[in-house]
């Protein structure tokens, strides 16, 4: 119990982050600054975990996390502004369109091609490049857009966690002081369960649609 006590101020980290977002009081990036503003007042005040000599050294360990991101998040930009640049994403739909005429093949497709791309771009670039030519196959094979969004965010963020872009599996490297071939291997079975619960969505849609069309049966 007083374990559970101790680490309630800690637990309300996440909270803040989720509960600022989804309510419309901060941005993500907003949320973000107030949660390390948070956990800093917690290290130095409440669990007096932090002291002032530690300040520079903690700001070290952030500037060199926070290149990791950033220079991965440049690279997988500037790759995607030039895989519009020569309308590889026409290409993409035109090819999808052309080639399969089964629901359950497109979505197979989609996402070993959205696993493929995940793997050296990041996801809301790979959304807007490839999401519009995907979705004129999807409707006419009477694939729902729920259905295929959700397909395609749960293959994108097995792409995180996947190198050589990996960008989550870079960050928890760097902060876990791992390699990241070690965290890879440890993030195996995660990637695993993840490939398990895409396909299901894409054989068995029910699994994660059957509740939104009880309560709005108007969408499907």
């Amino acid at each position: 119990m007083r374990l559970t006590v101790v680490n309630v101020p800690a637990l309300l980290t996440p909270l803040i982050i989720i509960g600022g977002i989804n309510l419309g009081f901060m941005t993500a990036t907003e949320a973000a600054s107030v949660a390390c503003i948070y956990a800093m007042l917690l290290g130095f005040f409440a669990y007096r975990s932090l002291k002032l000599k530690d300040f520079k050294a903690l700001l070290e360990d952030t500037v060199r996390t926070s290149a990791v991101s950033t220079f991965a998040l440049a690279t997988a930009n500037a790759l995607g502004q030039l895989l519009s640049y020569y309308n590889f994403n026409q290409h993409v739909g035109e090819f999808f369109s052309a080639t399969f005429d089964s629901r359950f093949s497109f979505l197979a497709i989609v996402v070993l091609f959205y696993i493929f791309i995940g793997t050296f771009m990041d996801a809301i670039p790979a959304i807007i490049l490839f999401v519009p030519a995907l979705m004129p196959t999807a409707t006419s094979l009477g694939i729902s857009g729920i259905q295929l969004g959700l397909v395609i965010i749960i293959t994108l963020a097995v792409g995180l966690i996947t190198p050589p872009y990996g960008l989550c599996l870079l960050i928890a490297s760097k902060i876990g002081d791992l390699t990241v071939d070690r965290s890879f291997y440890a993030a195996a079975p995660y990637i695993a369960v993840a490939l398990f619960v895409v396909f299901l969505v894409v054989f068995v849609p029910d699994v994660a649609l059957g509740l939104p069309k009880l309560i709005r049966p108007e969408l499907f």
